[in-house]
């Protein structure tokens, strides 16, 4: 009896064993960071997810696409590998697919199944219209994402069109982390991003807050990465933010460069500063969306102004003709492309930076100089000083590179139609006509939109009244058609083969739970006329 006993127990023992096993192998894997799509072309699309769970060993994923959101009816399925090389990320170019069309995704590790994404294909041949959802600056640690919560739920949109800083490098105690501790957003890591292992933390903190995986699995995404993905004023060969101690700059960007591709839904291959990210999108014969990187490939560095310079030699730096912020290369690209779009109704360049030519206001009457203000008291009262001037407002800008602009413009008005801008990085609502030195009518017009929850100029510079700074801004600006500085949110662009409107969605709050969305403007232009600028839509 004893014997029986024991053997009974054995068994029992090594068959809940061999069950552990079998269960561990089918049972470990989640998708703790949602689904995503990108890169949408007429034919196919880019699928993304991560796997988590893996102890090491490679995981097979199992992807599928469908017509209807219970995936019933799946019309490409596939297969593909994933290990720690890549942090177990997965990205499928899928082709084949129907244009002009709303499909759905999912994808299967072991027995674990993700949640079902929703994206579309591009239209082809004759299309009436196309509407995106614009963002940039996205600062997890500022404030919640209320504005993707609110793209999440439109059902009108064809893409959303990101245009950097989606990921921000500061650690805890630095840059705009001041609210951290009272939302339950402290950065991970907490300190600032140097190794690979770094910047995969981060993206992965960004990828599981909830608001962001709704818009991701509702919509596609076009994106393009600004400096905070890689580093604070970042150009080709080096960064504000990279300072001694930090190692060395080139192996930081390759790091940032891999993680960037390994977690967002994009196609590019990493080669360091010559990485492409700048490429084209077709939305039948209505739009060309040309997305640019002014950040990275060919920019040279910024130019530094000092409050000891003439002016003479202050419009000297400024007016450098071989200061490059696209490139040799890609400028030569932007002017095939600018070819190929001419079978367009509108040429759409989206781009991370301003490109209006904005001078800065005499701040002296306009701010405190009692008031609080996070920046340190130095560099407000060299910043008061130098205005007096009326420089360029912000030289990471266009405005910092006026040669290079010129010549775009030159190139704008040989080659396109009706160019529009898109453009964010400034964490500010701003609309303008751009118009080239020395003429008077406009060769294309710029929508700036909102950040998602980056702080503005309204949050640093303690003013004297309520938007003060954004006045003056306007009065000495007349080529500016809004400006908005105090609220974050969300511009959503509408294209039709008659006109391109935009609507500035904004914000009461990004740090409270609650909150409510009000369109604050709206702003457009007829095709064929973009010479008369923007107007009241």
């Amino acid at each position: 009896m004893l014997r029986r006993s024991f053997v009974k127990v054995l068994v029992s023992s090594v068959l809940f064993a061999l069950l552990g096993v079998r269960a561990k192998a089918q049972y470990p894997y989640r998708f703790l960071h949602g689904v995503a799509s990108g890169d949408p072309l007429a034919d196919g699309v880019i699928l993304w997810t991560r796997v988590s769970g893996a102890d090491g060993e490679s995981v097979t994923v199992n992807w599928e696409v469908a017509t209807d959101a219970k995936m019933s009816s799946v019309i490409q399925t596939g297969r593909v590998e994933t290990d720690a090389n890549r942090d177990y990320t997965v990205k499928v170019d899928v082709r084949n697919l129907p244009s002009g069309r709303q499909l759905y995704y999912r994808f299967v590790a072991g027995s674990v199944v993700s949640p079902v994404g929703k994206t579309r294909t591009l239209p082809a041949g004759t299309t009436d219209i196309a509407r995106f959802a614009v963002v940039s600056c996205s600062n997890y640690p500022t404030g919640y994402f209320h504005a993707y919560r609110e793209i999440a739920e439109r059902s009108d949109l064809d893409a959303v069109i990101h245009l950097g800083d989606y990921i921000y490098e500061y650690g805890q105690g630095q840059y705009a982390t001041e609210y951290a501790d009272q939302l339950g957003r402290v950065p991970d890591p907490a300190g600032e991003l140097i190794t690979l292992t770094d910047y995969r933390r981060r993206h992965a903190q960004y990828k599981a807050d909830p608001d962001s995986q709704a818009m991701h699995a509702a919509h596609p995404l076009v994106a393009v990465w600004d400096d905070h993905e890689l580093v604070n004023d970042a150009w080709r060969d080096g960064a504000e933010n990279h300072n001694e101690g930090e190692g060395d700059w080139f192996e930081r960007l390759d790091v940032a460069i891999q993680s960037y591709l390994e977690w967002m839904p994009v196609r590019a291959e990493p080669d360091g500063p010559n990485t492409k990210i700048f490429r084209e999108f077709h939305f039948g014969d209505l739009l060309s969306l040309i997305m640019l990187d002014t950040r990275l490939h060919g920019r040279d560095q910024q130019p530094v102004l000092d409050i000891e310079m003439s002016d003479e030699e202050i419009e000297q730096v400024l007016g450098d003709p071989d200061r490059q912020l696209l490139g040799v290369e890609q400028s030569g690209w932007l002017d095939d492309s600018l070819m190929r779009a001419s079978d367009t109704t509108w040429q759409v360049i989206a781009q991370q930076v301003m490109v209006s030519t904005v001078r800065a206001p005499s701040l002296g009457p306009l701010i405190d100089p009692e008031g609080e203000s996070p920046l340190p008291r130095d560099f407000l009262d060299q910043s008061i000083v130098m205005s007096k001037r009326n420089p360029p407002l912000l030289l990471d800008t266009w405005d910092g590179y006026d040669a290079a602009r010129q010549r775009m413009f030159e190139s704008l008005a040989a080659s396109a139609t009706n160019p529009v801008f898109l453009s964010g990085d400034l964490h500010t609502s701003l609309a303008g006509n751009l118009v080239p030195h020395g003429e008077e009518k406009a060769v294309a017009v710029e929508f700036m939109g909102p950040s998602v929850t980056s702080p503005g100029f309204a949050e640093y510079l303690p003013e004297r009244h309520p938007g003060a700074v954004r006045d003056a801004a306007l009065e000495l600006n007349p080529n500016l058609a809004y400006m908005e500085t105090d609220r974050r949110g969300w511009l959503c662009m509408t294209f039709t083969q008659h006109e391109c409107k935009g609507e500035w969605h904004l914000l009461d709050s990004v740090r409270s739970v609650e909150y409510s969305v009000t369109v604050d403007k709206r702003l457009a232009v007829t095709a064929g006329k973009i010479a008369e600028g923007l107007y009241p839509a």
